[in-house]
């Protein structure tokens, strides 16, 4: 018996929990399961943005994913999750952009300050109707 796929397929019988307007962080999305992730959620309508330390790489992992066809829902944002003023500017990047509502965080962290992140991250109010699952 084949195991059951960590992501289900799309279909029809798929039940949509995120609205039209959702939007979703993936740190360190520029490769491996990161990538995977972001990808998953941009193939379910998820607008998603895409975060990297090096702005080379994100800007490559984000090219791919667009020639991919999901270059309508993948954004790139720089940040390095261990530096409080790449943070802090990523932080206000967001807002700046996507409003002060964060729906989903997908973290794929090797290291990380975690309070300094939570904290700078907690300054983003997720949606009040959305259920706050942690993943």
């Amino acid at each position: 018996m084949d195991p059951e796929p960590y992501f289900p397929t799309s279909s029809p019988s798929l039940t949509r929990w995120w609205s039209e307007e959702a939007v979703a962080v993936v740190t360190g999305g520029n490769k491996g399961i990161g990538f995977e992730v972001v990808k998953k959620l941009a193939e379910l309508g998820v607008k998603v943005v895409l975060t990297a330390r090096d702005t080379k790489k994100g800007e490559a992992a984000l090219e791919t994913l667009r020639a991919q066809g999901h270059a309508a829902n993948v954004h790139f944002l720089v940040l390095d999750v261990s530096d409080p003023l790449s943070i802090s500017t990523f932080a206000s990047s967001f807002k700046a952009i996507f409003g002060a509502t964060l729906d989903i965080l997908v973290s794929i962290l090797h290291t990380i300050k975690k309070r300094v992140m939570i904290y700078k991250l907690s300054q983003i109010r997720p949606h009040p109707n959305q259920k706050h699952n942690i993943m």
